[in-house]
């Protein structure tokens, strides 16, 4: 069955493990369609709308590649401020994407407002949503693309050994977590100071039987695991921050670290934007997983657009 189509991308929640691979192997397929050059452009008269009422690069970039390149086209805003959904003149944000539903197919959004793409999907009959990142809520497809990323990168996701460090409250380490309790994997954690999980979420995923692990000492860890997951150190944008955060993280993740104290096969991933917590040193090394995550941003979300308006059934000769 397709969860997907049809159905707004919201959370990480809605999705069992089997959804997820269905997901993953339409990925694969797509991946083989582009390195042959030969895309089905099932897409063809579709419309997305990018609503983007904060900063984006990968995100709205790589869902607006993902609905060209599958024969789609694109339309919206990229900043607030040059439409009526800003300044002196702004209108209701249910205005706003009413209209955004009477123009396109499905609407991708990034929103400060944490719970905001959820709440205009509710009316939404017309059109399909996918949350681009809600104020400190979640980015479900950020946390797509970093599970598959892992999965081709091992093979599977299962009997992985994976770290979380530095804030461990932001929505693409959220996102993640809920997803990773689809598989038999380890999560250690290494938060930054005073940047620790939220306890509500610890309780959600420990309750799927998974059990994660806080340490101090991101160096003792690293011989064991197979996967860091460094969350950017931007901005916070939390109102519960009590501390400055430290612009490295507690510990940045240098060449000189992963090779004194890493598994050959370590993978850094990490889903941008960075500062000094991972350095560019490690851009040329097989640790460099990041770099395949950002490009994944693309073949994902193609996958994704295509189960959630292409046929019901598609991807379904790729399982």
């Amino acid at each position: 069955m397709n969860a997907f189509a049809g159905q707004h991308v919201l959370s990480l929640n809605q999705y069992g493990r089997a959804d997820l691979e269905l997901l993953f192997d339409t990925a694969d397929e797509v991946g083989r369609e582009l390195a042959k050059g030969d895309v089905r452009r099932d897409l063809d008269g579709k419309i997305l709308m990018s609503a983007f009422f904060d900063k984006s690069t990968r995100t709205r970039l790589a869902h607006e590649t993902a609905m060209l390149r599958l024969g789609g086209t694109v339309s919206g805003f990229a900043d607030a401020e040059v439409t009526r959904a800003s300044g002196s003149t702004q209108e209701s944000s249910d205005d706003v994407f009413r209209m955004l539903a009477l123009y396109g197919d499905v609407i991708v959004t990034r929103h400060p407002v944490t719970g905001e793409p959820a709440r205009v999907s509710e009316s939404m009959d017309n059109a399909l949503v996918i949350n681009a990142g809600d104020g400190t809520g979640e980015h479900p497809t950020q946390a797509l693309v970093d599970l598959y990323t892992m999965r081709q990168r091992f093979g599977s996701i299962d009997g992985l050994t994976i770290a979380l460090v530095n804030d461990l409250r932001m929505r693409c380490t959220r996102s993640l977590l809920r997803g990773l309790r689809r598989y038999d994997c380890t999560v250690r954690c290494v938060a930054a100071r005073g940047m620790h999980m939220d306890p509500v979420l610890r309780a959600e995923v420990e309750g799927a039987g998974r059990t994660i692990t806080f340490h101090d000492d991101l160096v003792g860890l690293l011989p064991e695991l197979d996967v860091v997951y460094s969350s950017p150190t931007v901005a916070a944008e939390l109102p519960e921050d009590a501390v400055p955060r430290p612009a490295a993280g507690e510990l940045p993740l240098s060449r000189e670290l992963l090779e004194a104290a890493g598994k050959d096969s370590l993978t850094v991933m990490h889903p941008l934007p960075r500062k000094e917590e991972l350095p560019v040193d490690v851009d040329d090394t097989p640790y460099n997983g990041y770099f395949q995550q950002a490009a994944n941003g693309i073949t994902v979300r193609m996958a994704l657009l295509r189960l959630m308006l292409g046929e019901p059934d598609a991807g379904r000769s790729a399982a």
